[in-house]
């Protein structure tokens, strides 16, 4: 049962995304905490989809605009640094057996009009800062760096360019960050996340490349850099600004600022407790069987 998940129905999504966001992150300190995701099974159209969202973990959400906890960006780098202890600054979103990410909008954003909007599928996969689902909130402003190659494209890679000194990567970043009502804040939710993509793979495809369940499940592996606003390590209330810290989804990572050294964990939830850390799943047996009956109870419904 270690990598099986709980199904659940895209109509039922929101309700379950509410219900899944626990845990912290393994850091004590205030302020950002590392990357956090969350993965799950939808299903649409008869078809299972395993979703993984991914967010950047705040302990501590003081403010809100400008003078808030928030991320502007997250991009990658072609330089090493001593202040992210020489780690590896390339923007990068790899599943370990190579999977096509699903994607049916015709954007790698979450933006609203022709690229995007509410009449997305909720399994559609897209880069984001902040907002949550498509076609709301602050959507319209999320905008692809110079390095992302295909964001309005709906293929199912993430293609990065390169700059003068070497593979970067692709990113994105909030044009106006600061409105108190965008979801860059901290302090937009209870849980203190602000989401960065949401990556989805067909649990057909999961299954035809490696069985419904064992240590062959594809795994999916994150980097990026950010730049935003946190409270000091410390717990105090001044604002720092941390420019470039570099987080990868399967390692703690460390980054120095303003006189201090800041540790940033990844940490995991799935909707069954103890599912291995960054890895798609798919249904269990029963799960599937529920499915189903659920999809069997829907058509009766609408025939009735």
């Amino acid at each position: 049962m270690k990598n099986s998940i709980f199904a659940i129905t895209g109509a039922s999504l929101a309700a379950a995304t509410a219900m899944n966001m626990v845990g912290v992150a393994s850091a004590s300190v205030s302020g950002a905490q590392g990357l956090y995701a969350k993965n799950y099974i939808v299903t649409e159209g008869g078809v299972n989809y395993s979703v993984m969202d991914v967010y950047l973990k705040f302990n501590s959400a003081s403010g809100t605009g400008s003078n808030g906890e928030r991320v502007v960006n997250f991009f990658g780098q072609a330089t090493t640094d001593a202040s992210t202890y020489g780690v590896n600054k390339t923007a990068k979103y790899e599943v370990s057996n190579g999977l096509a990410y699903q994607h049916s909008n015709t954007s790698w954003l979450p933006a609203a009009g022709a690229s995007g909007g509410t009449g997305n599928n909720t399994w559609d996969s897209f880069l984001t800062v902040g907002a949550r689902t498509q076609g709301s909130g602050n959507t319209g402003s999320v905008t692809p760096d110079v390095y992302f190659m295909n964001p309005n494209s709906n293929v199912g890679v993430i293609t990065g360019g390169s700059s003068a000194t070497g593979f970067v990567g692709a990113g994105v970043y909030q044009a106006a960050p600061t409105d108190a009502g965008f979801q860059t804040n901290a302090s937009a939710y209870a849980d203190k996340m602000v989401m960065f993509g949401r990556f989805t793979l067909k649990v057909s495809d999961i299954q035809a490349a490696s069985g419904i369940s064992g240590p062959t499940l594809p795994k999916f592996t994150m980097w990026c850099d950010f730049v935003g606003k946190s409270t000091a390590q410390t717990g105090g209330t001044t604002l720092y600004t941390i420019a470039s810290a570099n987080l990868k989804s399967d390692a703690q990572t460390k980054y120095t600022t303003s006189g201090k050294v800041w540790t940033f964990d990844s940490s995991f939830s799935g909707l069954e407790a103890g599912q291995e850390a960054w890895t798609f799943g798919v249904p269990s047996p029963g799960a599937a069987t529920l499915i189903v009956l659920a999809g069997m109870a829907s058509s009766r419904r609408r025939k009735d």
